[in-house]
C-alpha cells in the first residue's frame, strides 16, 4: 500500500530538509542552526517532526520556526508516533524537488545542500546521493567516517539496487538526499528502517556519493532507535521480503544475510541461529561467492577508528 503524499506546490522550494527528533534538547539547536546557515543558490525549507518530546526540544523548534518563519516548519505530534512513523510523516510533508534527511542529534557542515543538489541536477540517473560524514564518538573527538575510498573511486561509484541490497549500510542516513519523484514506496507490515527505504527508492536508477570533503557530523550511539522491535528482527523481515520481491537479485540478498550472520556473532546478544535460518530461506548458489567478493568493498563502507 502506497502512502498518500501532499502534492508539490508550484512555488515549492527546491530542497526540503526533513529533521526527525524526540527528546533531543541537547542537540537539536545545533542541528537546526547548521541547516538554516547553509548557503545555497536556491530556496529550501526545513520540516521538523517532533514526536511529542517531553523535554525542551519542542520549545527550541518553536523558537526556530519563529526566527526563520517560512523556512522552518514544525510538525508537533500530540502523541508519540514512534521513530518510523515520525520519519514517514515528516517526509510526507516535504514539498521540495529534492529531499534531504537529518536526524535531530546530527548536524550539517557548510556546503552540504548545494553540493548534493548539484549532483542531482547534473545526473538524471542518480536517485539518491550521500556524502561522507565525520563521526563524533564517545571520546568527544571527531573521526573520519565512511566511506573510506579515494575521491577518484568515490566519484566513479554507481550503486544500483543489487548493491544496496547486498551492502546494507551504504550511506549514513543523515547524509541522504533523494528525488521527490522516488519518495513513494509500499509500506510493509513491519517498521521501516533506512535500509528498506534505500532499496525501494533507488528504483531503476543508482546512488552516488559526493567526492571530496565531509559535509556532516554523525553522533555515534545517540540516535533514536526503532521502537518496539529489535533492528535485527526488522532486517530479517527485510531480507525475506526482498528475496521474494526481487528474485533476480536473490544472490545479493543472500550475500547480505551472510554478512549480517557473521557480524551478529560479535554482538553482545547474538542471534546467529535466526540469521542462519534466514540464510537457508534466502539461499542462492551465487550468494557465498557474492559475499566473499564483496568483503573488501564492504570494509571500505564501514566506520573505522571509532
Amino acid at each position: 500500500m502506497l502512502p498518500k503524499h501532499i502534492n508539490q506546490p508550484s512555488d515549492a522550494p527546491k530542497v526540503s530538509v526533513c529533521v526527525v527528533t524526540y527528546n533531543q534538547e541537547k542537540y537539536i539547536r545545533q542541528c537546526l542552526q547548521s541547516i538554516v546557515d547553509q548557503e545555497t543558490d536556491f530556496d529550501f525549507e526545513v520540516v521538523v517532526g517532533d514526536d511529542c518530546s517531553t523535554d525542551g526540544t519542542r520549545a527550541i523548534v518553536s523558537e526556530f520556526s519563529e526566527r526563520y518563519a517560512g523556512i522552518v516548519k514544525p510538525l508537533f505530534h500530540e502523541k508519540n508516533m514512534g521513530a518510523g512513523a515520525n520519519y514517514q510523516h515528516t517526509h510526507d510533508h516535504a514539498a521540495g524537488e529534492y529531499i534531504a534527511h537529518v536526524d535531530g542529534d546530527d548536524y550539517c557542515l557548510p556546503g552540504k545542500l548545494q553540493c548534493q543538489a548539484c549532483i542531482l541536477d547534473a545526473d538524471s540517473g542518480c536517485n539518491i546521493v550521500w556524502h561522507r560524514m565525520r563521526v563524533l564518538a564517545d571520546d568527544e573527538k571527531l573521526h573520519n567516517g565512511p566511506p573510506h575510498l579515494s575521491d577518484d573511486k568515490l566519484s566513479c561509484l554507481r550503486l544500483d539496487r543489487g548493491d544496496i541490497l547486498q551492502f546494507i549500510s551504504v550511506g549514513l542516513n543523515s547524509s541522504k538526499m533523494y528525488r521527490r519523484s522516488v519518495r513513494d514506496y509500499a509500506i510493509p507490515s513491519f517498521p521501516v528502517v533506512d535500509y528498506y527505504a534505500n532499496v525501494e527508492q533507488i528504483g531503476n536508477g543508482y546512488a552516488r556519493f559526493v567526492a571530496g570533503g565531509y559535509y556532516g557530523v554523525y553522533r555515534s550511539g545517540i540516535g533514536i532507535s526503532s521502537q518496539g522491535r529489535d533492528t535485527r528482527d526488522i532486517l530479517r523481515e527485510c531480507f525475506l521480503l526482498f528475496s521474494r520481491k526481487y528474485p533476480k537479485l536473490r544472490a545479493r540478498t543472500n550475500a547480505a544475510v551472510l554478512t549480517y550472520l557473521v557480524a551478529d556473532l560479535r554482538q553482545a546478544r547474538p542471534t546467529w541461529l535466526m540469521f542462519l535460518m534466514t540464510s537457508i530461506q534466502t539461499f542462492s548458489f551465487a550468494g557465498m561467492p557474492r559475499f566473499l567478493r564483496g568483503l573488501r568493498f564492504m570494509h571500505a563502507l564501514r566506520v573505522r577508528n571509532v
